[in-house]
């Protein structure tokens, strides 16, 4: 990188302003040098040399305007020269925000500064000169054509090195908008996954709301069912005893009906258990209204989210728990469980034909708890791993997968201030590790 030099034709005559000249010349090299070095500068040391090189602008601007106030120059051209050193202020804030998007962040910062500053001295400075010569009743001698051309020559050098940052600057700008259309469609996709997916909760929970009430009703009526047919096969026993009962009950067959109808009305009591624990376990998995933080068991929210999703895997995989109680965690339960769907979903969509899906969990010294999910399916390659969580990245043929259920699994795991580990081995299968803080994310949940 070239070094910013200085010369006789950027001395203005005023001695402190010529030695703060050559001060900002140097620190603008420093700046060139450390964002133009081969190894990554420590962010402090950049962010020093800028705010040095900030202040010290600063403390020339004062300079010159001190001598234009104390000469008495016009008002009109004062507040236009302030203006100027006013403007290079924003223009030095907007490079350092944009450093990170430019592509050759030491040359486009060092060659804007130095031919803004060439530019300002030799054109800008010196007009100053002699508006202060003017002012203060000094003679101003006019410029002489050779060294009006010098002039000419450096600036035309200035505007050309000024034109060829600032197209870079526009290149740099173009592909950090390009990157950030890209980011924003993915974001999109995200957030109609999961305004999805809190549409999908919320109809959930109404269904299983829906379904309870005539649960209720059919629940109750199937107790006192079951006690009039008790009341009823007493009075058949009495009447059995009469020599017309005798004949009607052989032909009904009564001691076959007496056992068939208890283990009917026992199988009728089952199958509601089972139905209104199906809708437990929905309205669980819903949380329509836990959508907060709160303290969570997560080995619940785990259970109810296996049963919801049973269909899943029933016919593929055995589930295996070897669970650890754990403490109760601080989290939204409702996006948790949405990530143990996605690892159940994954591990049981991973194994051909039957395989096995074990469930452990376990609580480390540093505050944090885990829940994993193995399975023996096909496991990954190293390249499927890496990129297991990309946003669209699915390896489900096309039409049967968005490629958003690991990266909206990540995004959820991140947020609350966890992790997630993976091993797995092509042909073996899998294991995803969730580890959670037990009180929360740092600094306090959002």
């Amino acid at each position: 990188m070239e070094a910013f030099a200085w010369n006789d034709r950027f001395m203005t005559g005023f001695a402190t302003v010529d030695a703060q000249h050559q001060q900002l010349f140097e620190l603008i090299n420093q700046i060139g040098q450390v964002l133009g070095s081969r190894s990554v500068a420590p962010a402090s040391e950049v962010e020093h040399v800028f705010r040095e090189l900030a202040a010290y602008a600063a403390t020339h601007f004062k300079e010159e305007e001190r001598l234009m106030q104390e000469a008495g120059v016009p008002a009109t051209y004062f507040e236009h020269h302030v203006h100027i050193h006013r403007n290079f202020v924003v223009q030095l804030k907007a490079m350092w925000a944009q450093r990170s998007v430019m592509s050759s962040p030491g040359d486009t910062v060092q060659g804007f500064l130095a031919a803004w500053l060439s530019s300002h001295i030799l054109g800008e400075d010196q007009e100053m000169v002699r508006q202060i010569r003017r002012a203060s009743g000094q003679p101003v001698a006019e410029d002489a054509a050779a060294s009006g051309a010098v002039v000419v020559q450096v600036l035309q050098q200035a505007l050309r090195v000024l034109y060829k940052e600032m197209s870079r600057l526009n290149n740099d700008l173009a592909e950090s908008n390009q990157a950030l259309e890209v980011k924003v469609a993915q974001r999109t996709q995200e957030l109609l996954q999961s305004e999805k997916m809190a549409s999908v909760g919320q109809l959930a929970a109404g269904v299983a709301h829906e379904i309870n009430n005539p649960i209720g009703f059919v629940v109750s009526n199937l107790g006192t069912l079951g006690r009039y047919a008790e009341q009823l096969l007493k009075l058949a026993e009495l009447g059995a005893a009469t020599p017309p009962g005798q004949a009607l009950k052989r032909e009904i067959d009564l001691d076959y009906l007496r056992t068939d109808v208890k283990d009917l009305l026992k199988e009728s009591q089952d199958g509601l258990d089972r139905v209104r624990k199906i809708v437990m376990n929905l309205k669980d998995f819903a949380h329509l209204d836990e959508a907060e933080w709160q303290q969570a068991d997560l080995l619940a929210g785990l259970e109810s989210t296996l049963n919801v999703a049973l269909h899943r895997w029933k016919d593929k995989a055995e589930v295996v728990r070897e669970l650890t109680p754990l403490p109760a965690v601080h989290c939204m339960p409702a996006q948790i469980n949405q990530v143990f769907l996605n690892l159940l979903v994954n591990a049981a969509q991973a194994i051909t034909g039957h395989g096995t899906i074990t469930l452990r969990s376990g609580k480390a010294d540093d505050g944090f708890v885990w829940v994993e999910v193995a399975d023996t399916g096909c496991g990954m390659d190293e390249t499927t791993r890496q990129r297991m969580c990309d946003p669209f990245f699915t390896t489900k043929p096309v039409g049967t997968g968005t490629g958003l259920g690991m990266a909206v699994t990540y995004d959820i795991i991140k947020k609350h201030g966890g992790r997630l580990d993976v091993d797995s081995v092509v042909g073996k299968g899998t294991r995803m590790r969730v580890w959670l803080p037990v009180t929360g994310p740092a600094g306090g949940a959002a």
